[in-house]
C-alpha cells in the first residue's frame, strides 16, 4: 500500500511541473511581445514622424541620404563606408539650430549627424599649460559655456577619435571617447572634407584649434594646412555637436539663404537669437533670469580710444562715453536693463574674454581684458593695444525679457523685429 501511494504522488507531481513551466513560458512570451511591441511602435514613430495634422514628416538624415546626389569627384556629398560626408569648398550643407548657422560635416551610418558652427565663436588658449584635451580648459569651456545653449534632448555624445597625433601621417581612429556633447574639430574632420586642398571648414586667414595634441603641443589649422603650437596661444574655436538621428526637418534645402531648419531649433529667444532694434542688428549672447545681454552685430561708425591712461574699464573714458552719449543716441530707454558687465552694473558695456562672440568678420575691437598697461583687441589674432590709440568699439546692452516681437524668426536671415 505504501508503494502504491508513493507512485501515485509521483504521477501527480509531474503534471504540476509541466503546467507551471507552460504558464511561465506563456508569461515570458506575452512579456516579450509587449516589450518589443512597444519598442517597435516607439521606433516607428521616431523614424516615421508625423505633424499635428497627421502629415508624414521626414527626418533630416533621411532627407539628406535619400534626396541628395552622391558624387565621386569634386565638391559635394560622398558615400564612404555607410557615412555620408561633405567634401570641398562649395557645398550646400547649412542647417539652423537654435537660430545659429551650422555646417553638416557628415551623416553617420547610424544617421546621427556631426555639425559645426559656420564661424568660430571665440579665440581662446587651449590651456594655461600642456594637458590632455579631456582635461583642458578649452574642453571645459565647450561643455559648460557652449553646451548651455542647446537642448540636450536633440544631442548625442560626440566622438573624439585618438586625440594624440605625433605626425600627420599617423592620424588614425583606433581609440575614441564619446563622453562629451561638444568638441573641437579634429584633424580627420579637416582631411576628410578636402577636395584639391580646399574645404568649407577652413579658409586661408583662419587659425582654428583642433582637439588633437602632440606630446607637448596642440594641433591647429593654418589656412588649409596644419601646425602645432604652444597651448597658451589664442586661436579660434568652432564647436562641433552631434544631432540625434530623429531630428525632424521642418523646411529648407541646405543652401545658405535657405538652410535646413529642424524641430527644437527656432522661434525661441535664446543665445544666438538675432534681434532687429530700430534697424540695428544685435545677437543675444547671454540669458539671465530677467534679462538678455546682446552684442551689436556692427561696430561703431567711428573709432575711439579706450582711455588716456588707464586700462581699467570701470574708470575708462570709453565707459563714460557709452553710458552717456551712446545711450542717448540709440534711445532704447524702455528696453534697457542694468546688468553686470564684469563687476560694473550698467545698461551698456563691452565683451570680455569668455563671452561668446558672434560674427567673426568683426575685428579690431576692444574687449575687457587688461594686459600689463595695455588693453586687448579682438582681431584676426588676439593682440594688445595701448589704451590711447583709436580702435573699433562693439557695444553690448542689457535688455529686458519683456519684448514685443512684431515679426521674424530670430535667425540671421530673419531677425526678430522688436518694437521700441
Amino acid at each position: 500500500m505504501k508503494k502504491r501511494k508513493t507512485k501515485k504522488r509521483r504521477r501527480m507531481i509531474k503534471p504540476k511541473i509541466q503546467t507551471a513551466f507552460c504558464l511561465i513560458s506563456l508569461a515570458f512570451i506575452i512579456g516579450c511581445c509587449i516589450y518589443y511591441g512597444n519598442r517597435l511602435i516607439k521606433y516607428y514613430k521616431i523614424y516615421n514622424p508625423k505633424s499635428e495634422t497627421g502629415e508624414t514628416l521626414m527626418t533630416l538624415a533621411s532627407t539628406i541620404t535619400s534626396k541628395s546626389q552622391i558624387v565621386y569627384e569634386g565638391d559635394g556629398l560622398y558615400l564612404d563606408n555607410g557615412n555620408y560626408i561633405y567634401k570641398g569648398s562649395k557645398v550646400d550643407n547649412y542647417v539652423l539650430v537654435n537660430n545659429i548657422l551650422f555646417r553638416i560635416i557628415k551623416v553617420n551610418s547610424d544617421r546621427t549627424m556631426d555639425i559645426v558652427f559656420d564661424e568660430y565663436i571665440n579665440k581662446l588658449p587651449w590651456n594655461s599649460e600642456y594637458k590632455d584635451y579631456s582635461e583642458s580648459s578649452i574642453n571645459k569651456y565647450l561643455n559648460e559655456k557652449v553646451l548651455s545653449i542647446f537642448d540636450k534632448e536633440i544631442l548625442e555624445p560626440t566622438v573624439v577619435c585618438s586625440p594624440k597625433v605625433s605626425k600627420l601621417t599617423e592620424v588614425k581612429c583606433d581609440e575614441y571617447t564619446n563622453k562629451d556633447y561638444v568638441r573641437l574639430l579634429g584633424i580627420s574632420d579637416i582631411l576628410n572634407s578636402m577636395v584639391d586642398s580646399k574645404s568649407y571648414l577652413v579658409n586661408d586667414s583662419e587659425y582654428l584649434w583642433l582637439y588633437n595634441e602632440t606630446d607637448s603641443k596642440a594641433w591647429h589649422t593654418s589656412g588649409s594646412s596644419f601646425g602645432s603650437s604652444e597651448v597658451t596661444e589664442k586661436y579660434g574655436i568652432k564647436p562641433v555637436i552631434t544631432l540625434k538621428n530623429n531630428v525632424t526637418l521642418v523646411s529648407g534645402d541646405g543652401t545658405k539663404n535657405n538652410p535646413y531648419q529642424i524641430t527644437h531649433g527656432g522661434d525661441e529667444i535664446g543665445v544666438g537669437t538675432y534681434l532687429d532694434i530700430n534697424d540695428q542688428i544685435y545677437t543675444i549672447y547671454e540669458v539671465g533670469e530677467d534679462y538678455y545681454k546682446i552684442q551689436s552685430d556692427t561696430l561703431l561708425p567711428s573709432t575711439r580710444i579706450f582711455d588716456a591712461s588707464t586700462n581699467d574699464y570701470s574708470k575708462s573714458g570709453l565707459k563714460y562715453y557709452l553710458e552717456g552719449d551712446y545711450l542717448k543716441e540709440i534711445s532704447y530707454d524702455k528696453l534697457l536693463k542694468e546688468v553686470d558687465f564684469d563687476g560694473v552694473t550698467s545698461k551698456v558695456g563691452i565683451l570680455n574674454e569668455n563671452d561668446l562672440k558672434f560674427n567673426s568678420k568683426l575685428k579690431g575691437y576692444f574687449i575687457n581684458l587688461p594686459v600689463d598697461e595695455n588693453i586687448t583687441l579682438y582681431n584676426g589674432t588676439i593682440v594688445s593695444s595701448k589704451v590711447n590709440i583709436r580702435r573699433n568699439v562693439r557695444p553690448c546692452l542689457g535688455i529686458t525679457k519683456d519684448l514685443n516681437i512684431i515679426s521674424g524668426n530670430g535667425s540671421i536671415l530673419a531677425p526678430f523685429i522688436v518694437e521700441v
